[in-house]
């Protein structure tokens, strides 16, 4: 039988829903309201003219790490080529070749990835770097090479660029200077190529994989004949020509950065309440090793089905109650008795006091409750022990019941307590229902003098206007 079947274990589910993450919700609630604000009007063409943009760039990157290659590509990285710089999410834009370096060979420790032979070349490269990371050395070490922020003049600087962050090659080559120490040879570069944007606002011509470095393997061809495909699809789609593209596109960009962070999120949610899930989850089997339910390998022993065989009360307890001998002790009137306390009830102004065949059993339920308690903290779940005591152990109405069923009169037990008639006929009621499911996992069991002694207690409930058909007599 599954675990899950414990009606105790199963509230889990209900608790955890309930326990989201506000700050984590709170946020998706902003970003969904910034992407409801965004125009949406033409969103299909958009989605297809932002697809084959992404497309494009795939198939780029494919066709671009092929041409990398050092047997191919250093043929054609000469000073003065102008290539394409990309670091991650760093766009360096057009650069200029100055030198190419080999490295020594890598560790043969390291892994296939890093000890790839395109990985042993430096490609050294002018590129368009912020004022921050002059290399005068005035201040101490100079910082790391950065693109220059919108608006600033920024400075042309030799950085080293690893082969594999190549990430176009132009066609076009211009001259440099032997001599790139001055500012003034490397400014004349920057404005060179700033000329060459100009002069190709389209973009620079690339080197042609097959017409122009003559790479005639099938598989690259396959990928450049289906980006020509791609490119045309591009030029002659309604939005490519469209004056307000620019700006739709950049709101549909938005509003998928904004989709895909939201379900980014939604899904962080999701792993952090099943992490919660499953480790209360298995807290709980603990507690349920620890008192017996079920063995080491998690399946289910003779205390187990008993409890999966009640769902009106603390299963965990009444069962702790049928196995350590409580029940046995006791007739079937003290039985009902004890078993009320399991019952929900309305709680009772007045001081109770109870008769002498009802204290011990009460004193047995706390110490019983108590060690459960105990047990599931042990566990590290979260229970407080005393209110785990009080909320399991509710003695209210005890002597009515113990006296209802030894053959008191309605009106003799009334007297007995503050407690409102309705509410204790409804109470019985439950409590009889309540007898027939631990009859029933007493018989599950084997335990043949406990099933026969809940039955009793039934019977000796169901008489009188408690069990009247109607209460109009």
């Amino acid at each position: 039988m599954p675990l899950l079947t414990f009606p105790w274990q199963c509230q889990i589910l209900a608790s955890l829903a309930l326990q989201a993450l506000p700050e984590v919700i709170q946020k998706i609630t902003k970003l969904e309201n910034e992407a409801t604000l965004l125009d949406s009007s033409g969103e299909n063409d958009l989605a297809e003219y932002h697809k084959l943009g992404l497309d494009i760039s795939e198939l780029e990157k494919k066709i671009m790490s092929e041409m990398i290659r050092p047997e191919r590509a250093l043929l054609y990285l000469v000073p003065g080529r102008l290539v394409k710089v990309r670091d991650g999410s760093t766009d360096w834009g057009w650069g200029v070749v100055v030198n190419v370096v080999k490295k020594p060979p890598a560790s043969s420790t390291l892994p296939p990835a890093l000890s790839a032979p395109r990985n042993n070349y430096i490609v050294d490269t002018l590129l368009h770097c912020s004022s921050s990371s002059s290399e005068n050395g005035a201040n101490g070490p100079r910082s790391k090479p950065c693109p220059p922020r919108q608006g600033e003049k920024g400075e042309m600087h030799v950085v080293p660029v690893p082969l594999p962050l190549l990430s176009g090659l132009s066609s076009v080559r211009i001259s440099i200077p032997t001599d790139l120490r001055p500012p003034e040879a490397r400014q004349n570069i920057l404005f060179a190529v700033q000329e060459l944007g100009k002069r190709y606002p389209q973009g620079l011509p690339k080197l042609h994989p097959i017409t122009d470095m003559g790479i005639e393997e099938p598989e690259l061809v396959d990928l450049v004949h289906k980006l020509d495909g791609l490119e045309q699809k591009l030029c002659s789609h309604p939005l490519n020509k469209s004056d307000q593209s620019e700006q739709q596109l950049s709101w549909y960009q938005r509003k998928a950065e904004l989709n895909h962070e939201i379900q980014q999120l939604k899904s962080k949610m999701r792993d952090s309440q099943l992490q919660k899930f499953r480790d209360e989850l298995k807290n709980r089997s603990r507690v349920l090793k620890m008192l017996g339910h079920i063995d080491t390998d998690g399946v289910l022993q003779l205390k187990g089905r008993a409890a999966c065989l009640i769902d009106t009360g603390d299963e965990l307890l009444i069962t702790e109650l049928m196995f350590n001998g409580t029940f046995n002790e006791l007739d079937h009137h003290q039985v009902a008795s004890v078993v009320s306390c399991f019952v929900p009830c309305e709680k009772s102004s007045e001081q109770i006091r109870l008769r002498n065949e009802l204290s011990k059993p009460m004193m047995q339920l706390s110490e019983a409750a108590r060690k459960i308690a105990e047990v599931q903290r042990e566990c590290k779940l979260d229970v407080n022990v005393e209110e785990y005591v009080e909320s399991t152990c509710k003695p209210y109405l005890m002597d009515v019941i113990y006296c209802w069923s030894k053959g008191a009169t309605f009106g003799e037990v009334i007297e007995m307590t503050d407690i409102f008639e309705g509410s204790i006929i409804r109470l019985v009621r439950r409590l009889d229902e309540f007898l027939n499911q631990l009859k029933a996992a007493a018989e599950a069991v084997g335990e043949v003098n406990l099933e026969k002694k809940f039955g009793l207690a039934s019977e000796s409930l169901r008489r009188g206007i408690m069990f009247a058909n109607s209460l109009y007599l």
